[in-house]
């Protein structure tokens, strides 16, 4: 389980404390977004990378001249 540091401002005191589970559920529906996202940007940059090459020219046959 995903954790968090809380600081005490009167005392100083610092701890590191357990997400509750409601917590876990937004932080793990973030993390998922984030990641959607990012794999979404590259889909789509693969995608712009291969609408910009351009296709191979007909060759002729040996020989002969287009």
């Amino acid at each position: 389980m995903t954790h968090r540091i809380v600081v005490n401002v009167e005392t100083g005191v610092v701890s590191q404390v357990e997400y509750t589970a409601e917590e876990q559920a937004v932080h793990d529906a973030a993390v998922a977004a984030q990641q959607a996202e990012a794999e979404a940007e590259a889909k789509a940059l693969a995608e712009a990378q291969v609408a910009q090459t351009p296709e191979p020219a007909d060759n002729p046959p040996q020989g002969e001249t287009p």
